[in-house]
């Protein structure tokens, strides 16, 4: 009786200790740093659909020849063309573009690396080109402000301080 009475003490123990960790984790998990969505969707996904500076006839980044979900041939980045703000798909495009962002290093990020003109990415070139003829670029500033602005939760209040980039005069 009594060996049964200290098994249970010691499992009602260590069931304390797990929920304490677990605590530990969730309060961990919620002063992460994230980026904010609301950002996300007015100024960095717009880029991936849109035509940038007068490439009439010329696909975009979401296209399904280069980085489209269902049949984009461009790596590991892919996305979804022209999702509904709040969406499942404006979600997975967020989800996307983050895993491509280094939060500690904004202007190290591959998302920024990958299309700009005559920087060696990380992979190799960007197969679609040269996008970005160089870091003053509206669409490059457009993402890396997104990048360089973390905040606690990505439906942060401080959310919202992009500026939309006038694609027309984005990219070569």
């Amino acid at each position: 009786m009594i060996a049964k009475s200290r098994f249970l003490i010691a499992v009602c123990l260590l069931a304390l200790v797990a929920a304490c960790n677990e605590v530990d984790n969730v309060q961990q998990a919620q002063t992460a740093q994230s980026l904010c969505i609301a950002d996300f969707e007015v100024c960095v996904n717009p880029i991936f659909d849109g035509t940038l500076n007068g490439r009439a006839g010329q696909v975009t980044c979401s296209a399904s020849g280069c980085h489209n979900q269902a049949a984009g041939s461009g790596g590991a980045f892919k996305i979804f063309a022209n999702p509904t703000p709040g969406s499942t798909e404006m979600l997975a495009n967020f989800f996307a573009a983050k895993s491509f962002a280094n939060l500690n290093d904004p202007a190290q990020s591959k998302i920024l690396l990958e299309p700009l003109q005559g920087v060696s990415s990380i992979t190799g070139t960007h197969t679609g080109g040269d996008i970005f003829p160089d870091s003053a670029d509206q669409c490059y500033q457009a993402i890396f402000t997104w990048i360089s602005t973390p905040v606690d939760d990505r439906n942060s209040s401080s959310c919202g301080v992009c500026v939309a980039a006038a694609l027309a005069s984005c990219g070569f």
